[in-house]
């Protein structure tokens, strides 16, 4: 028989260790936290079945329930064990009088619970033990293959709760996992205009420059939706969200490169104007000219090189948010499937 950690690999898919998304020891408590679900499923008569007995004595003379069912309590009266009698905490001074009519006996002995304390009366002793039978919750380790005292056709519904648990983590992990920001190289600085000394040449215009952009979506909402709403819809909603601003920032992205390439070409048009003039006016500054037109043209190469390097970095940028858009998607769907399994097969047992 496969570990239930095979079974949970098999259901989900996905890698299990020290280190993944769930950890082995987050598996643990997912699978005992599942095998608690179940026992608190189950009908009280089937309950019964699976309780475990706590001794109290002269070292232990109260109970720390732990949130679990008390389904009887019983004290040696020195001959058999007599059944305790319930009463509400605040009468546990009454029960302790002994001239009282409510008072506990050896006979008639009786316990309450307050603050999730469980007091027997008169107060349990070697000679004089109680016992507690509450319902037994076992500790279940990835690497068990059964559970001890736990029903038999409720067994698979554990392996089913840690997978749902298992995916939900996962998807919430995928906020981690996700690129925050896109890290571009340093803008190409515009060379800066000579000065011309003949006055017969013109002005030079403002040479463009191009305007970078920055991205940074925000995943805190989809981690939330996960982590703590548990709604997995609203969260593949906000991905798909992210991923159209993304593609919005692409197309804005191309058209500041289209606005400082249209620009360019006007500027140097005009640049090259002006180098026509100045072979007429000044030998000087046509060579300035000339030079200044070689270092746009370098510039224009390098804020070319730029957004080359940009869009390469965005779209691998966008390619990782894909991929997570679709490994969440299929966590999704499997997360649904077996939350759907999960739901029947738990009906079925309790009905």
């Amino acid at each position: 028989m496969a570990t239930f950690e095979a079974q949970v690999v098999g259901l989900t898919g996905l890698t299990i260790d020290d280190s993944s998304a769930p950890t082995r020891a987050e598996l643990n408590q997912f699978l005992s936290d599942g095998a608690k679900e179940v026992l608190n499923s189950l009908p009280r008569s089937r309950q019964e079945m699976f309780t475990t007995s706590n001794e109290l004595n002269s070292s232990s003379v109260s109970l720390t329930l732990l949130g679990s069912e008390v389904f009887s309590v019983t004290r040696d009266d020195g001959t058999i064990n007599q059944p305790c009698r319930k009463v509400p905490a605040s009468l546990n001074g009454r029960i302790r009088d002994s001239g009282d009519m409510m008072a506990a006996t050896a006979t008639d002995p009786a316990y309450y619970i307050v603050n999730n304390i469980l007091s027997v009366v008169p107060e349990p002793s070697n000679s004089n033990n109680a016992h507690v039978q509450t319902l037994a919750y076992p500790t279940v380790s990835y690497t068990h293959e059964l559970i001890a005292k736990f029903p038999d056709d409720g067994e698979y519904l554990v392996p089913l709760y840690a997978s749902i648990k298992s995916l939900q983590n996962k998807m919430s992990s995928k906020f981690a996992e996700l690129p925050t920001d896109v890290t571009f190289t340093s803008l190409p600085v515009a060379p800066v205009a000579p000065v011309l000394i003949s006055n017969q040449i013109g002005t030079l215009p403002t040479a463009p420059v191009y305007t970078g952009l920055s991205i940074a979506p925000s995943f805190s909402t989809v981690d939330t939706f996960i982590s703590t709403d548990e709604d997995v819809e609203l969260a593949s909603v906000k991905i798909q969200e992210i991923n159209s601003q993304i593609n919005e920032y692409q197309a804005s992205m191309q058209n500041q490169m289209n606005l400082f390439n249209d620009a360019n070409i006007e500027y140097q048009a005009e640049v090259n104007k002006l180098i026509e003039n100045a072979r007429l006016s000044s030998q000087d500054d046509a060579q300035s000219l000339q030079k200044y037109s070689n270092e746009l043209s370098s510039y224009s190469t390098k804020v070319q090189i730029y957004q080359a390097d940009a869009s390469t970095k965005i779209q691998n940028y966008n390619a990782k948010i894909q991929k997570h858009i679709t490994d969440y998607q299929w966590l999704s769907g499997q997360y649904k499937q077996l939350k759907d399994d999960y739901t029947a097969g738990l009906q079925k047992l309790i009905s």
